[in-house]
């Protein structure tokens, strides 16, 4: 039986160079193609990528182009305003996609996405939320589901994303679509993870922003938003998205649930950190957490999120192989990024309570 080889192409190479080079060399994928609008950014990756061994590299400046070239798949890592609209073009190009997230940008493209991956089930559509294949993730959730935590009542987490105040400097370009995002809209790191594990969904939000003051004088959009969720299962969730504090970066993670709570140490960064558990089932630890040595990744690849990206995008050209479902369908990336929508509408009206509307009624005629 011949092997079957999928032809990548690579669109957004900012953040889609970098996740795609650990691809390099497999004997599953070739990649084909890469585009991006700019012209140092293509160049660079073209050089760094034949360097290393890729031949035959097809380069274009945009996605419309490289669509018409002959891949089979490709990664879409473009601006995050965009996602929906390049994933309709490269579906109905008749390519698989990889879509970096959140998935959408708007109510309305919930309905638009849905439809678009539903008239080709032939091809295959995958969310790239990476942090769903951190190790203490997959470890937190292999606890849940055998029990150790009980019925999860309340879950958090923070998302610290700000430079250095002697870094700040003007967006480039002057209208880059980081200078007017709400942070908020950017949570699926945090809550995605979160309602994997919680197996749960969100149906309504409160959320504020703060506006004491400004931390990047460059920035228009929100550069904090805190909201508080309630799901289906009546759990409570807390997100923090600080992109204008002093924060620096990481992230961390709290569930509590009737027999068990466990955390992530916020002394340490995220890649360094182990997680603490305070468990019924664990004789004298109700007073005590005990440590979880499981960390963020099983290898010390801290700049590929903690080697997580190599997974997703191989279980992306594995799902296209095998003809397999994708590990992160459409309705996940769905339901993962429309709660931020909803909460930024929450924190233009002062914190207003909002229902998130199901997929169900969204994607109605």
């Amino acid at each position: 039986m011949e092997k079957k080889v999928i032809k990548l192409g690579v669109v957004g190479l900012k953040r889609g160079a970098y996740v795609a080079w650990t691809l390099i060399g497999d004997d599953n994928v070739v990649i084909r193609a890469i585009a991006d609008s700019d012209p140092a950014t293509l160049k660079s990756c073209k050089e760094d990528y034949e360097k290393n061994g890729v031949k035959d590299l097809l380069c274009f400046d945009s996605i419309e182009e490289l669509l018409k070239s002959d891949i089979d798949a490709v990664y879409i890592a473009t601006d995050k305003p965009l996602h929906t609209r390049h994933t309709v073009m490269a579906l109905e190009a008749g390519k698989h996609v990889l879509s970096e997230i959140p998935v959408i940008e708007t109510i309305d493209e919930v309905k638009i996405l849905y439809d678009a991956v539903k008239s080709h089930p032939e091809l295959k559509y995958m969310a790239g939320e990476n942090c769903f294949y951190w190790a203490f993730i997959e470890k937190w959730k292999e606890m849940h589901e055998a029990g150790e935590f009980g019925d999860i009542l309340y879950a958090e987490s923070e998302y610290l994303h700000a430079p250095h105040p002697d870094e700040i400097k003007p967006y480039n370009p002057e209208n880059h679509w980081r200078k007017y995002n709400p942070a908020i809209t950017y949570l699926t790191h945090n809550l995605g993870p979160l309602l994997y594990i919680m197996d749960d969904y969100p149906i309504s939000v409160s959320c504020m922003a703060p506006n004491a003051a400004r931390y990047n004088q460059y920035s228009k959009g929100d550069e904090n938003g805190i909201a508080i969720f309630k799901t289906a299962k009546g759990a409570v969730i807390r997100i923090f998205i600080g992109f204008g504090m002093y924060v620096g970066y990481d992230h961390n993670f709290a569930l509590y649930g009737t027999k068990g709570s466990i955390l992530t140490d916020k002394t340490k960064p995220l890649e360094e950190a182990t997680s603490f558990a305070k468990l019924y089932d664990v004789p004298n630890t109700f007073e005590k957490y005990f440590e979880i040595p499981v960390k963020l990744s099983e290898t010390d690849d801290v700049y590929g999120h903690g080697g997580v990206d190599a997974k997703m995008i191989r279980d992306f050209i594995r799902c296209i192989i095998d003809d397999t479902a994708p590990p992160i369908d459409v309705e996940m990336g769905i339901r993962i990024s429309l709660p931020g929508i909803i909460a930024n509408e929450s924190a233009k009206l002062g914190g207003e309570l909002m229902t998130i509307p199901t997929i169900e009624d969204l994607i109605k005629d």
